[in-house]
This record gives structure tokens, C-alpha cells and sequence, in this order.
């Protein structure tokens, strides 16, 4: 079964969501809105996390590009091949 990665817009208040544990938090460097990379995998690699921090920085940069809302949730792609 193959593990589900989510980043999760946090709210305005900054409290976590008490059932959650976030592995990684990103910072949209354009508006600040943060998002918490959840994964379901055990042990996630710290190489991987990397890789997925990347990935929502760069996703989070083509939504003020293409100019739209970022979404509350951002499904990631499966990075641990690439």
C-alpha cells in the first residue's frame, strides 16, 4: 500500500491540529501562508523530506505565477524514486 503525502494549509492562528504530526513545515516566501507535510510512512528519510520541501516551495511559487489561491490541501507526488 502505497503511503499518502498531503501538505496541509495551517490556520491563521498557528495552533496545530492536535491529531496531526507534521514532519516538515513550508513557508510561502510570497504571501507566508504555511503548510505541514504530513506522511503516513513510519520512518521518513530525511533525503525525502528534503525532496518534498522542494517540491511544495516550488508548487507553492507557480500558484502566485499562474495567479490562484493556493489549495487548502496539496497532494505531493511520489518522490522517493526520483
Amino acid at each position: 500500500m502505497k503511503a499518502s503525502i498531503v501538505a496541509r494549509r495551517l490556520r491563521e492562528s498557528g495552533d496545530p491540529v492536535p491529531s496531526a504530526n507534521p514532519m516538515e513545515t513550508v513557508v510561502c516566501g510570497n504571501c507566508g501562508q504555511r503548510f505541514a507535510i504530513h506522511n503516513d510512512a513510519s520512518v521518513p528519510s530525511a533525503d525525502l523530506t528534503e525532496k518534498q520541501v522542494a517540491w511544495v516551495q516550488d508548487h507553492l511559487v507557480w500558484d502566485h505565477i499562474q495567479e490562484r489561491r493556493h489549495h487548502r490541501t496539496i497532494e505531493l507526488p511520489d518522490l522517493s524514486r526520483v
